[in-house]
């Protein structure tokens, strides 16, 4: 008797463990029993206790059933936790919902968690010290970070170079002093809000100070329009035009300016392999008020990785001003051999 006790009760127990799974009718009335882990493109994954995990297309299944609620993600965008009761017409039918949920609008079930957005970006830090016929010294450092979200994106940059060089004249009053020959700092922030994939409307704003172009401060702010024409694994390009107030106030005596500028911009980002990319980009604000007013700045970097977070780059910049304080060349080149760490 103590034996058919024990028969029954692990019998009974089966039972229930069974009756407690998941369900999955097919067409040819075959039934499959397990926990529905997934389902997207088209094809549901149910784990069977004794098959493994058998993928099904949703054209094949009849019937549907879970035991327990499940997350249902809808093309519209909508995510709804419900218990599946079955298939009818074309329809999910949903515990406690009066009306059920279209096939066409499931987009996927148990959908995998979207990672929460983190910032991307690099610090990078350059030097040189030269001892003998020249005697230099430099230091820099430049910044850029960005967070992509799914309808905005904020952009950060900043940007800091000193340089010195001794003079070696010695019929100078200064003989073997330290000449300063480049002091610059800058830095730019950027607001993207997207109003399509590829369409978005930003707002951005801009300084540098550059004290042997005698610039005291160079400011920009506005707003305008961008487009994202290639976004995938490898190329990025993207183009921006607006309009922005600039105000230039220099060191010296020289008046200060202001205008309104357009702003026209782009920037193209290739991945040459994993490891290896090119970033280029142009930012130009010419005056809507004299033709002959206008500033641009272009970047072009080649970065490759070192180790999973050191990475190196060789970089370009060029500085044009068109209406430089008085004294001072329009073009400003800087060629920098930099290391890093990316995040």
């Amino acid at each position: 008797m103590r034996n058919l006790l024990s028969i029954a009760a692990t019998v009974a127990a089966l039972s229930a463990g069974a009756l407690a799974q998941d369900k999955i009718t097919l067409a040819n009335d075959d039934v499959l029993t397990g926990t529905i882990k997934t389902m997207a493109d088209g094809k549901v994954t149910i784990s069977s206790p004794l098959l493994g995990d058998v993928t099904v297309p949703m054209s094949n299944i009849k019937d549907m059933v879970t035991q327990a609620q499940v997350d249902l993600a809808t093309k519209n965008g909508d995510l709804l936790k419900r218990r599946i009761v079955g298939v009818e017409g074309g329809n999910l039918r949903l515990e406690g919902d009066t009306t059920s949920l279209s096939l066409d609008n499931l987009a996927q079930i148990n959908p995998p968690p979207v990672a929460e957005p983190k910032w991307d970006g690099s610090l990078k830090l350059n030097a040189l010290w030269t001892d003998g016929n020249t005697d230099r010294r430099a230091v820099g450092a430049a910044f850029d970070a960005s967070l992509r979200r799914a309808d905005d994106r904020i952009s950060v940059d900043a940007a800091w170079d000193y340089s010195e060089d001794k003079d070696g004249d010695a019929t100078s009053a200064t003989f073997r002093d330290w000449k300063l020959n480049q002091r610059r700092a800058g830095a730019g922030l950027k607001y993207d809000h997207f109003l399509t994939k590829r369409l978005y409307w930003l707002v951005t704003s801009r300084v540098l100070g550059d004290t042997l172009a005698d610039l005291n401060l160079r400011f920009s702010g506005g707003a305008g329009l961008g487009y994202t024409w290639v976004e995938d694994s490898t190329t990025t390009f993207v183009t921006e035009a607006g309009l922005s107030y600039v105000n230039e106030n220099y060191r010296s005596a020289t008046p200060s300016e202001d205008y309104v500028a357009a702003r026209l911009a782009y920037k193209v980002t290739h991945a040459f392999s994993s490891t290896t990319k090119l970033v280029h980009s142009v930012e130009a604000f010419p005056s809507t008020e004299d033709v002959e007013d206008f500033y641009l700045q272009g970047k072009t970097e080649v970065v490759t990785s070192l180790t999973e977070s050191m990475i190196a780059s060789l970089g370009h910049v060029i500085d044009y001003d068109n209406t430089p304080a008085p004294g001072r060349d329009r073009v400003d080149n800087r060629v920098l051999l930099s290391v890093g760490w990316s995040f």
